[in-house]
């Protein structure tokens, strides 16, 4: 069963994601492929106020941590936290740090 999810999730990457590149702390570069959406998440203390924040799904097997870059088309994010993971994709929250 594990074998299915992970060439499910190669599909979903290779069908609906874009090359971004993870500019690692320790001056490394891994180019990838990765899915990046817009969500609206609770802000502070009152959740009737509402942030976008961009997410970026990943493959379980790529190492990504707090602190690192991510690069595409032209904007640039560093990687604030994992939100989830499912054992084979993972999902991290970014911030925009410009261009």
């Amino acid at each position: 069963m594990q074998d299915e999810l992970n060439d499910l999730n190669r599909q979903i990457l290779s069908t609906f994601g874009q090359p971004v590149t993870i500019l690692k702390t320790d001056d490394s570069a891994l180019k990838t492929t990765g899915i990046l959406s817009s969500e609206l998440i609770p802000a502070g203390q009152y959740e009737q106020v509402l942030q976008p924040m961009t997410v970026l799904a990943l493959a379980e097997s790529i190492p990504l941590k707090r602190g690192d870059q991510v690069v595409s088309e032209g904007q640039q994010w560093t990687v604030d936290r994992k939100v989830k993971s499912d054992g084979t994709m993972i999902w991290w929250h970014l911030h925009e740090t410009g261009t």
